[in-house]
């Protein structure tokens, strides 16, 4: 019969391994030292002091010490313990046999079955490991834990869907417990459901309001989720609990950036990467702010510096990807071109029917031509389609909204074009080979930015009904906000009553360009129905157009008509001194849309604040519009016949 200790020192075992479950591992060691010392020959003290040695990393210490537990009395749980040990030095083989003799020996506890997968999965066997976490699961179907650990290896091994499933089972066992709430928010975070994971943190949170790891991973969550204002707060407090932690106070950063705070983000995000200067997602990071603030050459330094280290893939190509933009908002295009190529590892894959990427050269066999990434990339490099096709025969895939609007221009018109209809395949049309619209700068090795051309033919798609006479007031066309899912949309985007000035100028009509949204100060006529073709008859009709950065700015550039941008600082590459010349008036004019005229921010900063310059400069411009059209009127009207 083995041996067992007397019942009057399992009470004092158990405390000590409560003492060590709780953190407090030296009080354990020393109380087990006492027990050891009046009974040397107590099997569970000399377990738990293996159990010990387990947790402070003395994994050799664990060995002969399970090892002295099993010599007195052979508990299958004390070859659990052993067997981890031995795993945790790299002995696979005399892990398992360990652990082997656990689950022979109690087939029914639940954490042999937990330790041989560990093993298994140590030694590749992922199959086997799971099917004994599996086993693990059935004799204990209620216990939270066992549902984590089962979700855990999933995800491990990129069965993410059904991990969460086996997550939530965890989490409606266990509905108040913390650990399991946190560990199914990080899942979540994993698989990319910020937004179903952040429940979850602020519970955490709100169990933990003094921990800055929980803080931290609320915070995260609250800015993927849009709440700015919010992360902020929480974030703040987590630095304050602990500002040693880089990647909270990266967090900080880019939640102060999406505030349209630069100066500010910049600082946390300066700390970040000096806390762990060898991240260089940190560091692109904190080159994108500067890049923003203008302080173009740091920038640089960082980003070159990461596409040159030894990180991930995925982190030296959003480095490249940066360089990129920050070259082609410099006007260096040919190198800008090259590494804007990068976006193609970080960014979703385009429309490319899993054809080989088209390099340019001429050929007699059609090649897809496909959009990627928004409506405005897409209107603006539409203008390369017309010297592909003087290489190949182009089927260009676009955007559903975008399909009558590209069929009423030259490029859908022209002889070797072919606008793919909507869920129609290029390859069967022909194709070999694809390309993004986006990457024909650079396979067509065209540098500078392709002159705007008129594309747009007035008899076949205006709309006749929406033209100005002599008696109409001066139309003006009004388009405030973007995407609210562009991360910092906070920044591009205005509140409708940011633009009330407008309201004072006398003579003019005001027409939405947006589909949702009222001015609240003036009466503004609502956008019809419809798709991009109808917007662009909208815009036929206006005398002037004033616009956020959205596909509305590149729509009415690519139609010639006069369109003011209202932009933020730190604003897109394309709307940057790169894309700039001065033109014989002596004025600045966009190299991709010469009737756009930027009206910028001259400062950064959070809110209304920072537009009411611009905003101020657009209607002073409107009143001189209106007065120079009025004047224009006139002499008309004087003129004799």
């Amino acid at each position: 019969m083995p041996f067992r200790s007397q019942t009057t020192t399992e009470p004092s075992v158990s405390a000590a391994l409560a003492l060590l479950a709780v953190g407090n591992a030296e009080k354990a060691a020393e109380m087990l030292r006492g027990l050891l010392r009046d009974n040397s020959a107590d099997a569970e003290a000399w377990h738990a002091m293996a159990c010990v040695a387990r947790a402070g990393g003395e994994n050799q210490s664990a060995v002969g010490l399970a090892g002295r537990a099993i010599q007195i009395s052979p508990e299958p749980h004390f070859h659990i313990t052993l067997g981890l040990a031995l795993l945790a030095l790299g002995h696979q083989e005399a892990a398992r046999a360990a652990v082997h003799v656990a689950v022979l020996g109690t087939p029914r506890d639940p954490r042999a079955h937990q330790a041989m997968a560990e093993v298994l999965e140590a030694q590749g066997r992922v199959d086997d490991a799971g099917q004994a976490l599996r086993n693990a699961l059935r004799l204990r179907p209620l216990e939270a834990v066992r549902h984590l650990e089962l979700a855990a290896f999933l995800a491990r091994h990129g069965q993410t869907g059904e991990a969460v499933s086996v997550s939530e089972k965890a989490v409606a066992l266990a509905p108040q417990d913390t650990f399991t709430q946190n560990q199914h928010a990080l899942l979540l975070e994993r698989t990319g459901r910020m937004a179903e994971a952040e429940p979850y943190f602020a519970a955490v949170a709100a169990a933990l309001p003094h921990d800055a790891a929980a803080l931290a991973n609320y915070g995260a969550a609250l800015f993927s989720t849009g709440a700015f204002e919010t992360a902020r707060s929480v974030l703040e407090e987590a630095i304050a609990l602990r500002s040693d932690s880089a990647e909270t106070r990266g967090n900080l950063g880019l939640v102060l950036m999406a505030l349209g705070a630069l100066p500010q983000a910049a600082e946390e995000l300066k700390a970040a990467h000096k806390l762990r200067p060898e991240d260089v997602r940190l560091a692109v990071n904190y080159g994108t702010v500067l890049a923003d603030l203008g302080r173009r050459d740091e920038a640089e330094a960082l980003f070159r510096n990461g596409m040159a280290s030894a990180a991930s893939e995925q982190d030296r190509a959003r480095a490249v990807f940066n360089l990129g933009t920050l070259l082609l908002a410099e006007g260096r295009f040919h190198e800008g071109w090259l590494r804007f190529e990068a976006r193609k590892l970080i960014l979703p894959a385009g429309r490319t029917e899993n054809l080989p990427s088209w390099n340019g050269q001429p050929q007699q066999a059609p090649v897809l031509i496909y959009a990627e990434q928004g409506l405005g990339d897409t209107l603006q490099f539409l203008r390369y389609v017309l010297p592909a096709a003087a290489r190949a025969p182009v089927i260009l895939a676009v955007p559903d909204g975008l399909q009558t609007l590209v069929a009423a221009t030259a490029y859908g018109q022209h002889p070797k074009v072919t606008v793919l209809p909507v869920r129609a395949k290029a390859q069967d049309l022909g194709a070999i080979a694809a390309c993004s619209l986006l990457s024909l700068p650079h396979v067509l090795g065209l540098d500078a930015p392709l002159p705007w051309q008129n594309v747009c033919d007035p008899e076949i798609w205006a709309d006749t009904d929406t033209q100005s006479d002599d008696e109409t007031p001066f139309k003006v066309g009004l388009c405030w906000s973007g995407n609210p899912n562009y991360r910092f949309d906070r920044r591009r985007s205005l509140t409708p009553d940011v633009l009330a000035p407008l309201a004072h100028v006398e003579g003019l009509s005001f027409q939405s360009l947006q589909k949702q949204g009222a001015l609240p100060d003036f009466p503004v006529t609502p956008l019809p129905e419809g798709d991009m073709l109808v917007t662009a008859r909208v815009i036929a009709g206006l005398d002037v157009v004033i616009t956020v950065d959205t596909v509305i700015a590149h729509l009415a550039g690519m139609m010639g008509k006069p369109v003011w941008l209202l932009n933020r600082f730190g604003g897109d590459w394309r709307w940057e001194k790169g894309s700039t010349a001065i033109g014989a008036d002596g004025q600045p004019h966009n190299l991709w849309y010469p009737s756009l005229r930027v009206f910028g921010q001259s400062e950064p900063g959070e809110g209304a604040s920072p537009w009411q310059q611009p905003v101020e400069a657009v209607t002073q411009a409107l009143r001189a519009l209106v007065r120079e059209s009025a004047g224009r009127r006139l002499l008309r009207q004087k003129t004799p016949l």
